[in-house]
């Protein structure tokens, strides 16, 4: 066993064993551009030499801090399942039982406390005794009991599905026992377990679709589904900021994100001073930026990577046709993907998972992970027995998504494969994405803290009531899921077995990993800069002299 992995395995089980009490937070591809963050959560690069010809615009007065992102919530229900988990607005909208760190290490939030005496099966939790939503409501432990409970019935984040029962054993105290001690699901279980007032809830007509009572330290004072979220720091919020950890720790007194999917518009905000900085801007736009003096750009690893999932469900051709699979993965030009798309601000993928998952083994970087070969690719469409169906690749309607599906189509064409492109927006792709009858191919960017994240999330067929997440029933790699699911079962080898069987029978595939890109105007003032665990900027924790 490497090193290396031994390391973050040990990590691994000190974490799933226990908390305390709060502290501060504290043959290969060749890659086509040098990774800033070297696949860990580093700070981040910047990058603020020369002038350039984009003069920044003076930003206005108000007070507020305007961030350009590329989606928004639909909906403020904090029932909700993955897409957007890892927004940088959601820890203003909720507060969970813990986070996860700069460092990658889970913190307490609502949480003070939890422990395991079983190996991970059970754990007691203990909150705090003082928290209170914006409405003045007081939580207690039946508002996590009830949360926890309803998020199981509605069965929208999987993690839900891998508790057996929660129970309330005080005031501010609970237990869980989980179906299983799967290594890095009850850190899962904290992250997505909201404080959230089941008397508020109940009493909202429209279970808090258009506006939300949370215990977070932000009041919303707007809200447009897809457009516009604004917040204001609270007076009133419950906990000493020094307890809290430095990620999610309030800073900013005002600050609105603004939903803009279109690249050059959201260039054009960002000069004009509409918004003072951009989260995770398009590579196309990032050069009249990054030889300016008014702005400074952020370079960070990304955590995520972009994959294409095949679908599972019968009435798919895709589905049972492992050759056409490989045909398709092979026939995709990885290196094209990140010049074309990210102005080479990206690298290859080995696996599904970029090597910042805990689990990742460096190794897979040495193999043939589909590398380009249209040669080959042709040789498996000719062996696959494919009759000319019409492919469908379902995608959302942002910037990047659409043009990477066009060159996904390119690709495919070229080895002789029709393709139908299904381009929705963000509401419509929430709603089907987890449906394999509709669609071939689905993009997608999934993130994690571990491998078995992701694979609880992609490829567990108990995980939702079609199957997988793409409509699949492989008992066989079902099995192969369950053995790394334990403490002792997360081996090298055990892991090794579960991606050689996911990238043989292309069942998903790693395309590239984009780097995130973030720019701020250099009028923003900003002071002082903290990370949240992704490796870039939390811009509601970080100082800025002007807001």
């Amino acid at each position: 066993m490497k090193k290396g992995f031994k390391k973050i395995c040990s990590l691994a089980l000190a974490v799933v064993m226990t908390a305390s009490t709060l502290a501060g937070c504290g043959g290969s591809k060749s890659e086509t551009t040098e990774s800033s963050a070297g696949g860990s959560s580093a700070a981040a690069e910047s990058t603020t030499a020369g002038t350039g010809n984009t003069q920044a615009a003076a930003t206005g007065g108000d007070g507020v801090l305007d961030i350009g992102y590329n989606q928004m919530v639909e909906s403020l229900t904090p029932f909700r399942g993955n897409t957007l988990r890892n927004a940088p607005f959601m820890t203003q909208l909720y507060e969970s039982l813990a986070v996860v760190n700069e460092i990658r290490e889970m913190e307490p939030l609502i949480a003070k406390s939890w422990k395991t005496d079983d190996d991970g099966f059970t754990y007691n939790i203990e909150i705090w005794d003082r928290v209170s939503d914006s409405a003045g409501n007081k939580i207690d432990a039946s508002d996590i009991v009830w949360f926890m409970q309803e998020s199981m019935k509605r069965a929208l984040k999987p993690v839900f599905a891998k508790v057996e029962s929660v129970e309330q054993t005080g005031d501010y105290t609970l237990t869980v026992k989980m179906k299983s001690n799967i290594v890095g699901t009850f850190e899962s279980l904290l992250r997505d377990t909201y404080a959230i007032s089941k008397k508020a809830f109940e009493a909202s007509s429209d279970e808090f679709g258009a506006s939300l009572v949370s215990t977070s330290p932000y009041m919303i004072t707007e809200y447009t589904a897809n457009s516009k979220l604004s917040f204001e720091k609270r007076s009133d919020y419950w906990q000493d900021e020094a307890n809290m950890p430095k990620c999610v720790r309030p800073s900013v007194k005002k600050l609105s994100y603004h939903c803009i999917t279109e690249s050059s518009q959201m260039a054009i905000a960002l000069e004009t001073g509409i918004v003072d900085m951009v989260m995770n801007l398009d590579p196309s736009s990032v050069k009249q930026f990054a030889d300016n003096k008014d702005y400074t750009v952020e370079l960070a690893d990304g955590s995520q990577g972009y994959q294409m999932f095949f679908s599972g469900a019968d009435s798919s051709v895709v589905a049972n046709n492992v050759k056409l699979r490989q045909a398709i993965c092979y026939s995709i030009d990885e290196n094209g993907l990140i010049t074309g798309l990210l102005q080479g601000y990206g690298t290859p993928m080995y696996d599904v998972c970029p090597p910042m998952f805990n689990g990742f083994n460096q190794k897979w970087m040495e193999e043939d992970y589909y590398n380009y070969n249209v040669d080959k690719a042709k040789q498996l469409l000719a062996d696959s027995g494919y009759n000319g169906e019409s492919i469908s690749i379902l995608t959302t309607s942002n910037t990047l998504s659409q043009r990477m599906a066009q060159m996904l189509q390119s690709y495919l064409m070229a080895i002789g494969i029709k393709v139908e492109l299904k381009i929705v927006d963000m509401a419509l792709f929430t709603s089907i994405r987890l449906d394999g009858t509709q669609y071939d191919i689905v993009l997608n960017t999934i993130g994690g803290t571990f491998l078995s994240d992701h694979w609880s999330i992609r490829y567990d067929p108990a995980a939702y009531k079609t199957g997988d997440a793409t409509s699949r029933h492989d008992n066989t790699l079902a099995e192969l899921l369950y053995k790394t699911w334990t403490p002792s079962g997360y081996t090298e080898e055990n892991i090794d077995a579960v991606h050689k069987y996911i990238k043989d029978n292309a069942i998903a595939y790693g395309m590239f990993n984009p780097q995130t890109i973030i720019v701020i105007r250099k009028d923003a003032g900003l002071e002082k800069e903290v990370l949240e665990y992704q490796g870039y900027i939390a811009p509601a924790s970080s100082t800025f002299t002007n807001y």
